[in-house]
């Protein structure tokens, strides 16, 4: 980091990189990547970060430095801030910033037929996003471009509408007004590529996918959080009301990756037909993703691996009552099995965790993660 001590290993990040493109690029014979980024955080909250930018870049620093002492293929990053409720914002919701937790959106509509007379107004007039804005302004005159920016993750277009729109009232229109859903599907994802088009231009060194995945200097798409539509909406519907839409940012942006938390197997199958899909997450685990016992199993997931690039990762959810504070058991006994009983081309691999609160414990986790690949190999 420019002027400020870096402890960046350039070799090291160029090897992360290759590696990293080398999976999402689905090269057959490549080293799988393991990644971690979830490294114990400086104890400010996101409000304070938010309020004082010169916390948010020793944040920044101090995540970025971790990451790097970890000997992992997740290339360090600056850390941008929290896009859940930015298009929200510009369609009139009020936001709400807990003093210890992430903001939240408040629904402006209780009637469908609202949806007729809903106007945004424009990006640089959105407190949440002019400020992510002026945040990356300042770190970039502050660290430089050496590092890449984590560039925001898109929220999909259904899973704002459900933002906007009361959802209960959102999923009732989709059978009793579904021309309304669209009406407000279509404005977001229109308003949604203007915003990231203008984010993308400001950053000097963008990280891409960005947001929820580990991240390369190369444009290869943008990361679109599906979580709402992919959770809550049969595969009927989800080809209605949102495939159109996450398509139509993917011929925009070149790429989309697609997060989403909970298991998304049942519309697993619709996604393969988002334009330039590259690349899937999930939590594997019986509390969460389930994966298939063997490859040879009939599934959703076992055809998305032979297409798709695929970063697979872990939480206490995930991990479920079986698991639950049994880290290397959990890969070891459930997640790594079902794994590397097929082909891994396109696998990004998140190490398998730890309760530590020590730098060294997640090296560790990193150490031992990898050295079962190889011995799995």
């Amino acid at each position: 980091m420019t002027g400020h001590n870096s402890c960046l290993d350039t070799e090291r990040f160029r090897l992360a990189q290759k590696r990293l493109r080398a999976a999402y690029g689905r090269e057959p014979g490549t080293e799988t990547p393991v990644v971690e980024w979830n490294v114990p955080m400086l104890p400010y909250t996101y409000k304070e970060m938010v309020q004082d930018f010169d916390k948010m870049l020793e944040h920044s620093k101090d995540l970025a430095a971790k990451m790097i002492k970890l000997d992992q293929d997740w290339p360090a990053f600056i850390d941008t801030l929290c896009s859940v409720v930015m298009v929200p914002e510009a369609f009139g919701c009020e936001i709400v910033q807990p003093e210890s937790d992430m903001p939240w959106a408040k629904h402006v509509i209780q009637d469908i037929s609202q949806v007729w007379s809903l106007r945004a107004v424009p990006p640089h007039e959105v407190p949440s996003i002019q400020r992510n804005a002026e945040w990356i302004d300042f770190a970039q005159r502050k660290l430089g471009a050496e590092l890449p920016f984590w560039t925001l993750d898109i929220q999909s277009p259904f899973s704002v509408a459900a933002q906007i729109v009361e959802p209960t009232v959102l999923m009732v229109a989709c059978i009793t007004d579904p021309k309304a859903v669209h009406h407000v599907c279509k404005m977001v994802t229109d308003y949604t590529i203007e915003m990231m088009q203008a984010h993308i231009r400001q950053m000097e060194h963008p990280g891409f996918p960005g947001r929820n995945f580990p991240s390369i200097s190369e444009n290869i798409g943008i990361c679109v959080a599906d979580d709402t539509p992919l959770i809550m909406l049969s595969p009927e519907m989800y080809r209605e009301f949102a495939l159109p839409y996450n398509s139509e940012i993917g011929a925009v942006f070149g790429g989309v990756h697609i997060h989403s938390c909970g298991d998304y197997s049942h519309n697993l199958d619709n996604l393969m037909e988002i334009t330039n899909i590259r690349s899937i997450q999930l939590h594997a685990g019986p509390g969460e993703f389930h994966l298939p016992d063997t490859k040879e199993e009939e599934c959703p997931f076992n055809r998305a691996r032979e297409r798709l690039a695929y970063f697979v990762d872990a939480n206490d959810i995930t991990r479920g009552d079986v698991y639950r504070g049994r880290f290397r058991e959990h890969y070891a006994e459930y997640v790594l099995p079902r794994l590397m009983c097929g082909d891994m081309t396109g696998c990004i691999l998140q190490s398998c965790g730890c309760s530590g609160s020590d730098v060294e414990d997640f090296r560790s986790a990193v150490r031992w993660t990898r050295a079962q690949l190889v011995q799995g190999g």
